[in-house]
């Protein structure tokens, strides 16, 4: 598991990598009709979700992608979808929504991840703007 300390430069294009995976699926989930069998969508989303685990090394992040692929195998088959339905929301809507937020929460868990390398950055910055000094 990836630790703050250890996203250094790579960790930036990690993240950064992760974020464009990110957008991608959510392109995906947004441009999709979903609440039916869709194999081509699906090997996409599956394709995206490697790649941004691939990316970046987190629990939660793993933990984030995961969900999303159980979502999306929902989304993407012939009944999956209608055990999510309600009286007044499609069981695709529904899903669509849950992908959507799992989606914001791991660009969130990135944001955070981010910080933290940031934050971690400050004291070398410091010393650097100031040699001599500790």
């Amino acid at each position: 598991m990836t630790t703050f300390q250890d996203l250094g430069a790579g960790g930036r294009r990690d993240i950064a990598v992760a974020r464009e995976h990110c957008g991608a699926m959510r392109a995906l989930v947004m441009r999709s009709v979903g609440g039916r069998e869709d194999r081509e969508s699906l090997r996409k989303l599956r394709e995206i979700l490697r790649s941004a685990s691939a990316a970046i090394d987190d629990a939660d992040c793993r933990s984030l992608l995961s969900s999303v692929e159980r979502c999306g195998a929902d989304l993407f088959s012939k009944s999956g979808h209608l055990k999510w339905a309600t009286a007044h929301v499609s069981g695709a809507d529904v899903l669509t929504l849950q992908i959507l937020r799992e989606l914001d929460a791991f660009e969130a868990r990135l944001l955070r991840l981010e910080a933290a390398r940031n934050a971690s950055d400050w004291p070398d910055l410091a010393r650097r703007a100031r040699p001599g000094r500790a």
